[in-house]
């Protein structure tokens, strides 16, 4: 299972404004009237009757609240989020190449972001609040660092919003583990640009995203990854900025990476295979039914034992 959003690429959020909502309003001219409702930071559309924008809006701004150490130097605006009642209204909307699955994308230089109906998010099997504290993290830190945004890579891009959004999700531990003891991980520097079209390939894509820049965070320091996005912020490039706040080339970074993936995760491995949990659940449950069985039969001994002992008053 994906994270629900497409890989972005930074062609799309070169769509002018004017045009994305003439494409808009021509895509649902034929659809229910659009309405709107504003917060201090976000204005959401939404056609009447479909949602409840109040809640997009508490979470949205909750959010917010949380990246101040982002928002506090982010050009002021609004942040458009528009909320699709159909897959259909969703890919005319987005108006860019996005696979069926996705049900989130966002345009940060346009501070914009596009979501299907909560009902279908929930549908696909994920929550409101992570489909857009992930899109909000794309923006506002597509803002942050818009004077370099063209050279960040795709997997950092995609790793920072998973990073700041919190998110966990199961099924990208277990698809980590599986490709990384078939050895099919995919080479970091090939998700620089765009991430694999199938939901497999992109499933694996945003594991590996997510657990580099987690990683990164736990051998270098947050103070580290938040060097780095300063020295996006200064408008540097991305292969210098990493080399100057890092400590490391994005080669010998690459490396280390790939190399620390067997080593965290080996033991892990065995409790992420369902045959070996369930297979290890029976065990134990065969060995705690032993232990009982044994147990109860020396007791059973024991009383024998007592039985066949005459006692000192019966005796001759």
């Amino acid at each position: 299972m994906g994270v629900g959003v497409e890989p972005r690429t930074y062609t799309m959020i070169k769509i002018k404004s004017v045009v994305f909502i003439l494409l808009l309003m021509f895509a649902f001219s034929a659809s229910a009237s659009w309405e709107s409702a504003e917060s201090p930071h976000f204005r959401v559309y939404y056609q009447a009757g479909t949602t409840e924008p109040a809640s997009i809006l508490q979470i949205a701004e909750d959010f917010y609240a949380e990246m101040s150490r982002l928002t506090r130097r982010t050009p002021a605006g609004v942040i458009d989020i528009w909320v699709c009642d159909t897959q259909k209204a969703f890919q005319a909307s987005v108006h860019a190449p996005i696979q069926d699955w996705a049900v989130g994308c966002a345009f940060p230089l346009s501070r914009r972001i596009v979501i299907q109906n909560p009902t279908h998010i929930a549908l696909a099997k994920l929550q409101l609040a992570q489909v857009l504290r992930h899109e909000i993290a794309h923006v506002l830190f597509g803002q942050y660092t818009q004077k370099a945004v063209k050279e960040i890579p795709l997997w950092f891009v995609e790793g920072i919003a998973i990073y700041f959004a919190d998110e966990w999700m199961p099924g990208r531990h277990e698809t980590l583990l599986k490709h990384i003891f078939s050895k099919s991980i995919i080479p970091i520097q090939e998700l620089t640009h765009r991430f694999p079209r199938s939901q497999a390939g992109a499933d694996l894509a945003y594991a590996q995203s997510q657990d580099a820049v987690r990683w990164l965070v736990e051998v270098k320091g947050i103070e580290t990854l938040w060097a780095l996005i300063e020295q996006l912020h200064a408008g540097n490039n991305f292969t210098a900025a990493f080399e100057a706040a890092v400590g490391w080339d994005l080669a010998t970074y690459n490396i280390r990476w790939h190399e620390s993936l067997a080593e965290r995760y080996h033991w892990a491995s065995l409790l992420s295979s369902s045959y070996i949990f369930w297979g290890g659940l029976g065990g134990l449950a065969l060995l705690g039914y032993l232990v009982c069985w044994n147990r109860r039969r020396q007791h059973l001994n024991k009383l024998a034992q007592q039985e066949e002992t005459v006692d000192a008053f019966f005796r001759e």
